[in-house]
């Protein structure tokens, strides 16, 4: 089981990397941004969702001495269906991917080829069900609530802002494709 261990950790680092990424790293200067404010939102609500997941000492110490089982892998098959989620979700954007949200001015396009034919917010998605596997591996109540219910409400509460956002921006288009697709799966 020490593998799993590993392929459970190699899959988190895999998933702040690419949030990290996303976040920090990508350029967006070709976007108009039409809203910021939600994205600092999400991250204060994600880190306080962590930050009370790992703060009780029992979870931390039932973390470090807990051999990794049946749950555990179970999680981390969840974790990295979320992380896949969210890679293939702005794989599909590629240049149109932005953290903050945002439209390509000259175009004003909308995505709908892929995952997005089918979720309107499949990045979003892929986020709760990756926080969905930490619940699942940490096995830890209060901490697997936590880990779960904070990221949670942030990226449906982003998910809110930017279809108000989307539907200012694009229109009748926008108000189509909602008709047409799910928020989430």
């Amino acid at each position: 089981m020490e593998v799993a261990r590993y392929v459970f950790w190699g899959v988190v680092f895999f998933w702040w990397a690419l949030d990290f990424y996303v976040l920090a790293l990508r350029k967006n200067g070709y976007h108009k941004i039409i809203e910021r404010k939600s994205k600092y939102i999400i991250i204060g609500l994600i880190l306080t969702g962590v930050l009370l997941a790992v703060a009780p000492e029992s979870f931390r110490t039932t973390w470090r001495n807990r051999a990794f089982g049946v749950m555990q892998l179970i999680g981390t098959a969840v974790l990295s269906i979320g992380v896949l989620m969210r890679f293939v979700a702005i794989r599909t954007l590629g240049k149109h991917f932005t953290p903050d949200i945002g439209v390509v001015e000259q175009e004003k396009k909308l995505i709908t080829r892929g995952i997005y034919s089918k979720i309107r917010h499949p990045s979003y998605t892929g986020e709760i069900i990756a926080f969905l596997g930490l619940a699942i591996a940490f096995q830890h109540f209060p901490s697997s609530f936590f880990i779960f219910a904070f990221p949670t409400i942030a990226f449906i509460f982003r998910a809110i802002v930017e279809e108000k956002k989307l539907l200012e921006e694009l229109g009748e288009i926008y108000l189509e494709y909602r008709k047409r697709t799910r928020m989430f799966i």
